[in-house]
């Protein structure tokens, strides 16, 4: 973001407000008195009503009263007003529901699939309502598998074209390309500027959406008139009236919606009022009005060539706080199980190709991970909160440990299948990434009984090399005689393996490069400064730059401020802490020690309590690797209401481009928003903040700062970061700042709090290179995506395999495979692939598996047509910014 002299910031908000103040799209200024009530441009066209009921998982309730009040309340009334009005209809906003509903109730199957055919019932195309940008892309993608997907084969002969999230006031740059290409062209949302909308993708696809402004508060003047013929038609009539202008400016469709939807809604009954209506309508030049669903309006609405407003960009979500730093252990859950879940696929998969059969495919497992994985949905805390929050938890944690052990299984199979050629324990260091690549790797070996406990590590051409033994032990079970090797493997191969054997002899003494000086540390890639609570300065010896400004904060410095607010609720803006309570560690004069040195990293820590928690800091370099690592624990927090904390990362940057990873995407600040404001929602919640000076953001696996010389990037264990500084006399240079945690409230009124006592545990890496983001990316990403390493025993030398081997590679360095899966429908193979930097590209996929054929695919691998590549080399033409998803027909 090019930083703005603080004298023009205040500019933007109020200028936003002038102009709101003068016309409000689909708001206009009603008539004045007096005047005839104009609203001919409706004349011989359509009001659609479209009941409907926004159902959180939870919020209003606990997670079983919401489902039976869905049950109860919601869809067995809908039937029942099905089977009485044949032109009745209703929207259920998501499949879940329908998925509680068949559970409850198997022999209703037939009922609703009757009416789903028949258009008067529609389910929402996706499983639930996320938080878009909470989640990676393969998660947003498998709402529509789950949504779409199951509905089709659920309910055949029926289609699902329309995703509903109502609630959430923001939008992932991503979710239109994934919508579009999973068929789902229509969106119903909320809480944004009415009116009808494409809402664009950066690759060019797009959805038509319908948002109404806040969607309970639009139709409170239709509840307040109850079933009062007289005042329903008032109320209609000035809807139309205060839309006809939008409609007639834009030349669209005479087709105005009403949405018919708020919490609980139950399923209305206004047919005295349409039929009085229709009676009068053509004599008064009135639109006739109907019930109809959601996908029918839309459908209407998208007829011939209307000229619809456009928005493109991300649309950065206020309500941020109430997943990240509110709920950190059940994000980092989530987000490890996100990634270990890929990896089970892509592993999993190969497994299956090598023994020429999908029969022991774990299918089950994995649709059992991801509904778990994908469960939660926006409506955290709420009335019974602390049992909601404990049951989104519980989802991700099942989700993560599923895919921790099918990935686990499937390694272990490969590697069983290897030629081992070398003498020693074979070590198989598995990658699941799509680039070659050369990074950290640890394991932990049980010992319990040997002989001898020294070891040389070598490579498959018996080249020895190093490792350091560390504490940090991965082991289950009641083994505890164990030890952990840490060492680099290099240039492992893009999704794919590289065999190192462990050989009962003394290792070699490899001398350290590093010089240690008092406060001063100095190796291969940096000189580091020391200061007491942080680093007074980091020098890139490659750059030869400084990369920090020290004078306010120190590097990976923690702070503490007075957090109040509750992640989520009706404000307009993100809920900004505040200088109560403020500390700093550099305030305690603590110290730093050397605690670990060796031939791999040396690491350096402190302890030290403050007020409501006690901080541990560590600082790792390596040897050979260009990175600084800082792990955080926050032991013991006491759980004091309304605190949180931030780790700062000061750069030496006057102006900086700041960039973070979205779900399959990348938006630089400044340049990659929706334009302007989000707007009107109701007459108390305006969005008049710009969206690119909204501020934290949800991130990915890493954020970066670029200067037009040098770039950091910083990979993100957190789910929120902010650059701007939050406190007195805010400083101009950009820093950098993963929000750690957040004690807040539900809004909740019986809402519980976001306390979350206890230890917390995160660990980021800074990397720092001369270009901007995409200098660094790929690295912040293989710090959130460790590489796994199977210790074999060396008796079972009996595979065929190769001790080296890429199931899969991109050449390209702009592509990232995301997934790789057995298909849903039959035993062939899924590759998924999208463009990160914005480059058209002609893909070179490569396999070392024979496929006889190739398609191109929707987002839920339907829709194929045959694209050009056989044998084991598939090229592929890739637009800028595009997902593409190939079905590879194996032989």
């Amino acid at each position: 973001m090019k930083t703005l002299p603080w004298s023009l910031k205040w500019i933007y908000p109020v200028l936003f407000l002038l102009i709101m103040s003068v016309n409000i799209f689909g708001q206009t200024n009603k008539p004045e008195a007096g005047k005839k009530t104009d609203y001919s441009y409706f004349k011989g066209g359509t009001i659609s009503v479209i009941p409907s009921s926004h159902q959180d998982i939870a919020w209003m309730d606990s997670i079983g009263a919401c489902i039976e009040f869905r049950d109860k309340m919601m869809i067995t009334p809908v039937l029942k007003r099905l089977r009485e009005n044949p032109e009745f209809k209703f929207s259920v906003e998501d499949a879940l529901s329908l998925r509680e509903y068949l559970l409850r109730h198997p022999d209703s199957w037939n009922e609703i699939l009757k009416y789903t055919k028949e258009g008067r019932l529609d389910w929402g195309a996706t499983y639930k309502q996320p938080y878009e940008s909470m989640y990676d892309g393969e998660s947003l993608i498998r709402q529509t598998y789950l949504g779409r997907k199951w509905l089709r084969k659920t309910l055949p002969g029926c289609d699902f074209k329309t995703y509903w999230n109502e609630d959430v006031p923001g939008r992932s740059l991503q979710m239109a390309q994934i919508l579009s290409k999973a068929g789902i062209p229509y969106m119903q949302f909320s809480r944004h500027q009415p009116g009808i909308y494409r809402w664009y993708s950066p690759d060019g696809s797009y959805i038509t959406c319908y948002t109404p402004g806040q969607y309970d508060e639009v139709g409170i003047p239709v509840r307040q008139a109850n079933t009062d013929v007289s005042q329903l038609t008032k109320v209609f009539t000035t809807m139309i009236a205060d839309w006809n202008g939008y409609f007639r400016e834009r030349k669209l469709n005479p087709e105005f919606p009403f949405i018919y939807s708020h919490d609980f809604a139950t399923p209305p009954d206004y047919d005295a009022f349409f039929t009085d209506w229709n009676k009068k309508s053509v004599s008064l030049g009135k639109p006739a009005i109907k019930y109809a669903t959601g996908t029918e309006f839309l459908q209407a609405a998208a007829n011939g060539e209307p000229n619809f407003d456009v928005i493109e960009g991300e649309r950065p979500d206020v309500w941020l706080y109430i997943h990240g730093p509110s709920h950190q252990k059940a994000l980092k859950a989530s987000r490890e199980g996100s990634r270990l879940l890929t990896a089970a696929e892509k592993f999993a998969t190969f497994d299956a190709l090598q023994q020429n059969s999908f029969a022991a495919y774990p299918q089950a497992e994995l649709t059992k991970a991801w509904e778990n994985a994908i469960y939660p949905d926006h409506g955290w805390g709420g009335k019974h909160g602390d049992l909601t929050d404990r049951a989104f938890r519980t989802a991700y944690e099942t989700g993560r440990d599923i895919a921790a052990s099918v990935l686990d299984k499937s390694i272990k199979n490969i590697a069983s299948r290897i030629n081992f050629s070398g003498k020693g324990i074979p070590v198989t260091v598995f990658n699941p990434l799509s680039w070659k690549r050369t990074d950290l790797v640890r394991f932990t070996m049980n010992v319990e009984g040997n002989d001898m406990n020294t070891f040389k590590l070598l490579d498959e051409k018996g080249s020895e090399i190093p490792y350091q033994l560390i504490d940090d032990h991965k082991i289950t079970g009641n083994r505890d005689e164990v030890i952990t090797f840490l060492f680099v493997a290099k240039e492992v191969p893009s999704v794919g393996y590289k065999t190192y054997y462990l050989v009962k002899e003394k290792p070699s003494v490899f001398k350290s490069t590093s010089k240690i000086d008092g406060a001063f540390y100095e190796n291969n890639f940096f000189r580091v400064e020391f200061a007491d609570g942080g680093l007074k300065s980091i020098f890139d010896k490659e750059l030869s730059a400084s990369l920090l400004n020290t004078d306010k904060f120190l590097g990976g410095e923690l702070f503490t401020m007075q957090s109040v607010g509750n992640g989520a609720g009706e404000f307009t803006d993100v809920q900004q802490p505040t200088m109560e309570g403020f500390e700093k560690m550099s305030q305690y004069k603590q110290p730093w020690y050397l605690v670990s040195s060796g031939p791999v990293r040396d690491v350096y820590e402190f302890k030290k309590a403050i007020n409501h928690v006690t901080v541990v800091e560590r600082v790792i370099f390596y040897q050979d690797l260009k990175k600084i690592d800082f792990e955080v624990e926050l032991l013991g927090f006491n759980g004091e209401r309304y605190r949180e904390f931030r780790l700062a990362f000061p750069l030496n940057q006057t102006i900086s481009d700041v960039a973070y990873e979205v779900p399959m995407g990348v938006v630089r600040i400044g340049r990659d928003e929706m334009a302007g404001a989000a707007g009107f929602s109701k007459a108390s919640q305006i969005y008049s903040t710009p969206c690119a000076q909204v501020h934290p953001r949800e991130v990915q696996d890493w954020f970066s700062a670029f200067d037009g010389k040098n770039s950091v990037t910083i990979s993100s264990d957190v789910a929120v970061f902010d650059w701007i500084d939050p406190t007195e006399n805010p400083v101009r240079y950009t820093i950098l700042q993963p929000l750690l945690l957040a004690s807040r409230k539900s809004c909740h009124g019986e809402g519980n709090y976001y306390l979350q006592p206890g230890d917390h545990f995160y660990s980021f890496s800074l990397y720092s290179n001369t270009y901007d983001w995409r200098g660094g990316y790929r690295q912040a990403i293989q710090s959130n995506q460790q590489m796994k390493a199977v210790v074999t025993d060396p008796s079972k030398k009996t595979g065929s395999m190769p001790e080296t081997l890429s199931f899969v590679s991109v050449e390209n360095k702009n592509l990232i495979l995301s997934a790789i899966k057995k298909c849903e429908d039959d035993d062939n193979v899924i590759v998924r692939c999208y463009d990160i930097e914005g480059i058209d590209s002609e893909a070179d996929i490569r396999i070392p598996l024979t496929f006889r054929k190739a398609e191109l695919t929707n987002m839920i691998e339907e829709e194929g047509n045959e694209i050009p590549g056989s044998g084991n080399k598939l090229n592929l033409k890739i637009g800028h910014h595009s997902i593409e998803t190939i079905k590879l027909f194996m032989k």
